[in-house]
């Protein structure tokens, strides 16, 4: 998907999920801030999902990230004004359904940052992620698959949410 058409997708996705950004799930950050945004990205590293049954590890980097933070001066969202990093294990069930805890740190384009646990709950490549004071919904795209051994071995993720 090109770049633009994937920022586009984002954004819409941003939209689709208003309600997201000013529900109640709006956390304070360890730094004392609040922060709502929507973030594109792609694993970096991952143990290949099995069809049935299993886990491994995985990484994930953004591509683009737009969001706002309350300690931000001018609170415009912009393509680049964050970065997302984030790293965890899995537990599969079926194919795009199961657990996936991790760490993830969201930096802001002053340089402020933070980190937290979290723990994703998703089936058929859509779920809910929650916890350290963050909550949002993760939809996983597969980019690679392995057939027949596994049933995906790469993917892109798009993340609406808010973070603390």
């Amino acid at each position: 998907m090109k770049t633009g058409m994937k920022l586009a997708t984002m954004l819409g996705t941003l939209c689709a999920a208003g309600a997201l950004a000013i529900s109640p799930l709006t956390a304070m950050a360890s730094d004392g801030d609040t922060d709502a945004g929507v973030s594109q990205g792609h694993t970096t590293t991952l143990t290949p999902v099995a069809f049935q049954g299993g886990g491994g590890s995985y990484s994930f980097a953004s591509d683009h990230c737009v969001g706002v933070s309350s300690d931000e001066p001018t609170n415009v969202p912009a393509d680049g004004n964050c970065s997302i990093s984030a790293s965890g294990t899995y537990a599969n069930i079926v194919c795009g359904t199961g657990t996936a805890p991790g760490n993830a740190t969201v930096t802001e384009s002053d340089g402020a940052s933070d980190s937290f646990a979290y723990s994703l709950t998703f089936a058929a490549g859509v779920g809910v992620e929650t916890g350290g004071g963050s909550a949002g919904v993760v939809v996983i795209v597969a980019t690679g698959t392995g057939a027949p051994a596994n049933c995906v071995t790469s993917f892109d993720v798009v993340i609406v949410g808010t973070e603390g």
